[in-house]
């Protein structure tokens, strides 16, 4: 099906030209496809030379950049453009495996970088605006900013001008007392001409009595603080124009320059006629006649237009160096990201996904086996998300007791139930403003996700023993070993909630699907287990053959491995010995006591079962849960029961 044409993204005189270099003419020709019908005009090339002797001809607004190519690769044309000056935007689009070369590309001055293939054109065309409009706020914003500075250069030079003017004509008076009158009709000249000079200026220009009274306000100045009704100018004082927040500052320059002081420059707050404020930057100084100081006169300069400018100039300052730090601080070295070890090709797809995770403010969901790291993954995206400031809070959710779950979550006030002495905040309480992380999130029965659901969506929640209803402002990080698409067909998982949570799905590779980054592992291991002042050394066959195991408990089972071999100063034969899985031990059947009821003897087998499972898979848990075919909570259950 043909896709609906978008309305044209540039001006109404031409549309907006973007190269695309690639060697690749199919990748070429479906990006100009899918441009061009939406409204682009899309120049091609096939290498960096090329690209770039179209791009002096042409002058493109923006420039699809492949990395590899032959003659001339994307960095090196990014380094011509860079030596030219041009600070066109430029979108690097790259392969999956060249997410160190897209980082190189960002440093050298490219805007984006798009992952080949490119699945959804949409992406890319995202891309494109987001560059062109970053663009453009930047160049406007460059000449706004240059314009504001010319300007109040040329006012404040000015006003300095006039400054020096009226205090040479001070001095002249003073000189020339014996021509009072001749000096008196000469500055009477001069304030008619300042007059007709302030009446043109774009900005309130005022004069007082000693009174503080006005003796004159120009046109503009009328117009905004008085609304032209000349009565109210009589009426009023130099303090009246002033809000009440900054009143008492206005005061006190006033002051000083009715002492003879001046002049003073000060920022207030201003009244217009209809009583809406606006910032101002106040010049004033004091009017001197004959020695004997008469009044004062001052100019207003509107603050809100700068403002403005300064306050979108430094958001989208601020935004761009967030982005630009997010993306350089994540990779602390090769083979890792962040504290995620790994450099092989799944690893490496997941940190682009964890990348853009971060930067968004939606839900993520990450699937994996036990021990792959999910934890690790959650704390990864909220320190490099906006939210890195405030909580982090962890939930195992099959660790806690189903009749405790609401409390645990929504906490409770004093009194609630027997036993609650104090008010609780809950997890949502906790993570306020920060991310929640919930591991094992299929294990949350349905009427809990009705409650989770509601607060999520800014329905909010109530506090047990509360009629207060709390919104929170969390991100969602859940992680599971479970197919949830299966528990949403089973019933145990509603719908509605599994889509609120499935917004962007990572995907944990087990420990066998990247064998290549075990010697990465061990070394890690070896390093942050190890007290001794001299690092340990693994030999290299043991090495070898961990990297032919399967690893069921995948990370966290390697890490024991690693620190049994730094305890005992070598490894066991069972670790290393096979590529295959460990076969399941037999269980032998325990001494039953005759004289023990049915009940008993039951309760007393499954006690002694329960102990043997656990030591012979030493107390893992989840995985003891899964061959007994029960889930967590109901192991956790038992083993209370037991004592174990």
């Amino acid at each position: 099906m043909r896709k609906p044409r978008l309305p044209m993204p540039s001006s109404a005189h031409r549309p907006v030209k973007i190269l695309a270099i690639d060697d690749e003419p199919v990748i070429r020709d479906s990006i100009a496809a899918y441009l061009e019908d939406s409204g682009f005009k899309v120049l091609q090339a096939g290498d960096g030379q090329q690209g770039l002797t179209l791009f002096r001809e042409q002058t493109p607004d923006l420039v699809l950049l492949d990395l590899r190519m032959p003659e001339m690769d994307g960095l090196a044309f990014l380094e011509a453009l860079r030596q030219e000056g041009s600070d066109t935007p430029v979108i690097v689009v790259s392969g999956t495996g060249m997410l160190q070369d897209a980082i190189e590309a960002l440093r050298a001055g490219a805007h984006d970088f798009v992952t080949k293939p490119i699945l959804d054109m949409a992406v890319l065309e995202h891309a494109i605006q987001n560059a062109l409009e970053r663009a453009r706020l930047r160049q406007e914003n460059n000449r706004y900013r240059q314009h504001l500075e010319e300007e109040i250069a040329r006012r404040t030079a000015d006003l300095t001008e006039r400054t020096q003017e009226l205090e040479k004509s001070n001095r002249k008076l003073q000189k020339e007392i014996g021509q009072r009158r001749q000096a008196e009709a000469t500055l009477r000249r001069r304030e008619e001409k300042f007059r007709e000079l302030a009446d043109l200026l774009p900005q309130p220009v005022f004069e007082t009595h000693q009174d503080e009274r006005f003796s004159f306000i120009n046109r503009y100045g009328r117009e905004i603080l008085a609304g032209g009704d000349a009565d109210l100018i009589d009426r009023m004082s130099v303090l009246d124009i002033f809000g009440t927040e900054t009143h008492a500052q206005a005061s006190v320059a006033i002051r000083q320059i009715m002492a003879g002081k001046g002049p003073v420059e000060f920022e207030a707050v201003v009244h217009r006629k209809d009583r809406t404020l606006f910032p101002a930057m106040v010049y004033a100084s004091p009017i001197i006649r004959s020695g004997a100081l008469i009044g004062m006169r001052g100019i207003l300069f509107d603050l809100t237009a700068i403002r403005k400018a300064e306050a979108a100039l430094r958001a989208s300052e601020a935004q761009l160096r967030q982005e630009n730090l997010r993306l350089r601080s994540s990779l602390k070295g090769v083979g890792r990201f962040g504290r995620i070890i790994g450099k092989s090709q799944p690893m490496q797809d997941v940190y682009q996904v964890i990348l853009k995770a971060a930067a968004s403010s939606a839900n993520v969901i990450i699937y994996g086996e036990s021990g792959t790291g999910k934890e690790l993954v959650a704390q990864t995206i909220h320190k490099l998300s906006d939210r890195s400031r405030r909580p982090f809070v962890p939930v195992n959710c099959g660790a806690i007791p189903e009749n405790l779950l609401e409390s645990e979550f929504f906490g409770h006030k004093r009194g609630a139930f027997t036993g609650a002495h104090k008010d609780k905040p809950g997890f949502l309480a906790e993570a306020d403003g920060g991310t929640l992380f919930l591991d094992e999130i299929g294990e949350i029965n349905p009427n809990l996700q009705v409650k989770l659901l509601r607060a999520i969506e800014g329905g909010g929640y109530t506090p047990i023993g509360s009629n207060e209803t709390i919104v929170p402002d969390i991100r969602i990080v859940a992680a599971t070993n479970r197919n949830l698409t299966e528990e949403v067909r089973k019933g145990t998982l509603r719908d509605d909630f599994f889509y609120r949570i499935h917004i962007i799905p990572i995907h944990l590779p087990p420990l066998r699907s990247r064998r290549e980054d075990i010697p990465l592992l061990i070394q890690h291991f070896l390093q942050s287990l190890s007290d001794a002042d001299t690092l340990p050394v693994m030999p290299d066959h043991a090495i070898q053959a961990m990297m032919q195991r399967d690893w069921p408990g995948n990370v966290r089972e390697l890490q024991n491995a690693v620190h049994r071999f730094i305890t005992l100063n070598s490894v066991e034969s069972t670790e290393v010995s096979s590529a295959s899985p460990t076969p399941r031990p037999a269980i032998a059947t325990p001494t039953i006591d005759t004289a023990l009821s049915l009940k008993a003897a039951m309760a007393h087998y499954e006690k002694q079962y329960l102990r043997q499972m656990l030591d012979t898979h030493q107390w893992h848990r989840a995985r003891v849960a899964g061959l007994l075919g029960i889930d967590r909570r109901t192991l956790f259950r038992k083993m209370k029961d037991h004592g174990l």
